[in-house]
């Protein structure tokens, strides 16, 4: 990702074709009935919260912050209760900006943005009006996803972003514009999954990762006819699967041997038969948790039906994956009996 910076003015970004349909149906003018809050400042002291709709203060959060920094305070948003119901001013949004503030032990005025109420109304139209707030502010608001955390990491120089970054360009990908600049577009659920990979392989596995991309390319594409489906689904179970290839019977509470010549042929199946099907008969019903685990059973389940015929021998049971950490979608387990199994790839030792 280049660190070359291309400013844009909102004027511009709202005149794209991406945005044709926000832009027309965007209602123009304001909300009947509301009024913009009003901008104060406050002592931190002066203020309180509700326990009727607000969430409890974060004591473990406040000691994560560790010392009050002025440059990350974010506006407070306060009711301003009427002075007939006591003239509270109750904290909406930003009670652990108000407290780091408390705890600072500095005179200091924390903006404010402020609701004030008519003198006559009632304290439940008061706190009514004020969950509403919080609901509106805190339900509609879009939290930065953990693609825009890594992308603000690469520029950062963080280096488990970088590594990510890295992992993309190397597989010639691109998701949400991270990685290759001209590479393939990552399809099937807006990068989720890659981002679960790297998580887990991109440290250490990190070439199983190109390699099970270059065997989706090679499996289900050709130079006259590249594969238009990069799917991360499936990089994830391929890379699982290549990864328990080779160091099976090295893992923690998992089977001493390893598949000795089970790998070759599975390997060879892989190479010449997979790419016959449909990639959608490996990653199909596989959503929800343990993908990875459910693709590698599938892929699995094909390469013994073809072994029953050809090589009985050399059959892989579902029963060695699962005891192995690739844990079998359909078996209901304990507590006690999950615990017991392997963790895949933590437990390789």
């Amino acid at each position: 990702m280049s660190n070359i910076e291309v400013l844009r003015s909102l004027d511009e970004i709202a005149n794209d074709n991406s945005f044709s349909k926000a832009k027309n149906s965007f209602k123009k003018g304001f909300k009947p009935g509301k009024e913009s809050l009003k901008k104060n400042t406050r002592k931190p002291k002066e203020l309180k919260v509700s326990k009727a709709y607000q969430r409890a203060i974060s004591a473990a959060a406040i000691v994560k912050y560790r010392q009050f920094d002025p440059s990350l305070a974010t506006v407070v948003v306060v009711s301003v209760r009427p002075q007939r119901l006591g003239g509270e001013i109750v904290v909406v949004d930003g009670q652990h900006t108000a407290m780091m503030g408390l705890l600072s032990g500095e005179d200091l005025d924390l903006d404010t943005l402020e609701l004030h109420h008519s003198e006559d109304a009632t304290l439940q139209e008061v706190q009514e009006a004020e969950a509403r707030l919080f609901d509106e502010l805190n339900t509609k608001r879009k939290n930065p996803s953990k693609l825009d955390l890594i992308r603000t990491g690469i520029f950062l120089k963080d280096i488990v972003a970088l590594r990510f970054e890295q992992i993309l360009k190397t597989c010639n990908l691109q998701v949400d514009g991270i990685g290759a600049e001209n590479g393939d577009l990552i399809g099937s659920n807006g990068g989720a999954r890659i981002i679960k990979t790297i998580e887990q392989y991109g440290e250490d596995y990190a070439s199983y990762i190109v390699r099970a991309v270059n065997f989706m390319r090679d499996a289900w594409g050709s130079e006259e006819n590249p594969l238009q489906e990069i799917r991360d689904d499936m990089i994830h179970g391929l890379t699982t699967l290549f990864v328990f290839i080779d160091y099976v019977g090295k893992i923690k509470g998992g089977s001493p041997q390893g598949l000795n010549g089970k790998k070759a042929q599975l390997l060879i199946w892989m190479d010449k038969h997979m790419g016959n099907s449909s990639m959608r008969k490996y990653y199909h019903n596989t959503a929800g948790g343990n993908t990875q685990f459910k693709i590698v059973h599938k892929i699995i389940q094909e390469y013994n039906w073809w072994a029953e015929e050809n090589a009985a021998t050399l059959i892989i049971s579902k029963e060695y994956l699962h005891q192995n950490g690739i844990t079998e979608p359909d078996k209901i387990m304990t507590k006690q009996e999950a615990a017991a199994l392997p963790k895949f790839p933590r437990d390789i030792s």
